[in-house]
């Protein structure tokens, strides 16, 4: 099977699930999890959901080759293949170190011997909602592998895999559980203030959000720039420059479009001095 491209021209979104054996996801699950654009938990299966449901495992299994998935969705693909090597340390080093919600990531990462690459590449579909339908895919590899760990490398994120699926069971396109796909860190400045910045909104289609200067403890800065970026995504807000933010009337902040502190293009600059 010839392999799809996923160029930097390509409008592809992709994860990555490690895994501790070689076993094949149930595809009858994933054709499914297609179908899932969960724009209402109570909402009716489509096509996918009622032909896939229904399938046996024996005519499931043949819609893998050489472990590969791969199917027409919405004017692209998505595609689900075996890699039969972990992912490269490199990129899970410094996830794994700073993954605060995963104390085990490191050890565990660590372990794993094959990854599944997950990818939705073109079609007509937005860039929240894209992220949504893989999030629903991962959801069927991790529940029905060895899956050891998620690997959101456009967030720059590892996640246990139970979290994973508890973390994303109602996610929908304007429900995201913004710590799946958005990492928020924290770091020291010289004069005893924090920085913080995230990483995982271009992706979406927003700017990234830093703060260069704040006298807020460091959980309470990770809940407020964590909000903030689920409440921009969910609402899929354009936050100009010079407007003020906050979550409530009294606490409002200047927000200011300017170069990244890191050298990563403009950002969305929250003035908390």
């Amino acid at each position: 099977m010839p392999a799809l491209d996923l160029g930097s021209g390509a409008d592809a979104a992709i994860a990555m699930v490690a895994t501790s054996s070689p076993r094949l996801p149930d595809a009858a699950r994933i054709l499914a999890a297609c179908d899932a654009t969960a724009a209402s938990p109570a909402r009716k299966r489509g096509l996918f959901g009622a032909l896939f449901g229904r399938m046996s495992s024996t005519a499931a299994a043949k819609l893998w080759k050489d472990g590969n998935l791969v199917t027409e969705l919405r004017g692209g693909h998505l595609a689900v293949s075996l890699m039969p090597a972990p992912i490269p340390w490199r990129d899970l080093e410094g996830p794994c170190a700073t993954a605060w919600w995963w104390p085990q990531a490191t050890e565990q990462m660590r372990s794993h011997r094959y990854h599944f690459l997950v990818a939705l590449i073109r079609g007509d579909i937005e860039r929240v909602e894209r992220r949504v339908l893989l999030t629903h895919v991962v959801r069927a590899v991790v529940s029905t592998t060895d899956a050891i760990g998620v690997y959101w490398g456009e967030g720059t994120l590892v996640h246990e895999p139970r979290m994973f699926l508890e973390q994303s069971a109602r996610i929908a396109p304007d429900h995201i559980p913004g710590m799946l796909w958005i990492d928020v860190r924290v770091e020291p400045n010289a004069d005893k203030s924090f920085r913080c910045f995230t990483t995982g909104l271009a992706p979406l289609g927003f700017l990234e959000i830093e703060v260069a200067r704040s006298l807020l403890k460091p959980q309470d800065l990770i809940e407020l720039i964590g909000d903030t970026a689920c409440y921009i995504v969910n609402g899929r807000k354009r936050i100009k420059d010079g407007e003020t933010m906050g979550r409530t009337e009294t606490e409002r902040y200047k927000v200011r479009h300017v170069p990244s502190m890191f050298g990563r293009g403009k950002v969305m600059r929250l003035l908390m001095q």
